[in-house]
């Protein structure tokens, strides 16, 4: 039988609940029996400078460790990958699944998206060659239209949309609340707001 390993990429800046949410999701309905979560080390999207790379992957650290080893549907191990920051430049999903599928060749590959990453999917750098190379699967989160969801990937084609309703959190919003000294509890893992907390991070800029 073929091992499902799943890709769950970002520029976590930082982490937050959402991204917990959308990896159990995706570890309960593809039954996965790895999971990568990919700290982005250049993006090709974002404008916001992010965070050292060291610094987000400690958070993510923090973060999946509280989902754990064996979440749901048998053992899922979660691993933490520094891929993109080895391979350096512009962290592109075509080249991090090709360079995984040297690594892991006999596993099927899923890559998981948000629900509002689907609607740009067409606009991402060699997309067609992700959607032949892997299996694409964007989850719903809240405020997400799921009717609307699969129309649009039945017009790409060779998208899986997962019904779920995951929480609707944004990095950008977390960024905005601790510069101007408002809480995020329950935006973010403890261990994460702890970490935060203790290196003074995201108080200057969003």
């Amino acid at each position: 039988m073929t091992e499902k390993t799943g890709i769950l990429g970002g520029a976590f800046n930082p982490v937050h609940n959402g991204h917990v949410h959308l990896a159990k999701e995706a570890i309960s309905q593809l039954k996965l029996r790895r999971l990568l979560i990919i700290p982005t080390y250049e993006s090709p999207h974002k404008t916001t400078k992010l965070l050292p790379f060291e610094q987000r992957a400690e958070m993510c650290r923090l973060a999946f460790s509280e989902i754990g080893e064996g979440y749901s549907h048998g053992s899922c191990k979660i691993e933490i990958s520094d891929i993109e920051r080895r391979m350096g430049g512009v962290s592109y999903s075509i080249n991090t699944i090709r360079e995984l599928k040297k690594l892991y060749p006999s596993e099927r590959l899923y890559l998981i998206i948000g629900g509002d990453m689907l609607f740009s999917f067409t606009k991402w750098f060699k997309y067609e060659s992700i959607l032949k190379e892997s299996t694409v699967c964007a989850v719903a989160r809240g405020g997400d239209n799921l009717a609307d969801m699969l129309e649009y990937a039945n017009e790409i084609g060779r998208i899986k949309v997962l019904p779920a309703q995951i929480v609707d959190i944004s990095s950008t919003e977390i960024r905005e609340k601790l510069k101007n000294g408002e809480s995020v509890l329950g935006l973010v893992p403890d261990k994460v707001l702890e970490f935060i907390g203790e290196n003074g991070l995201f108080k200057n800029s969003i």
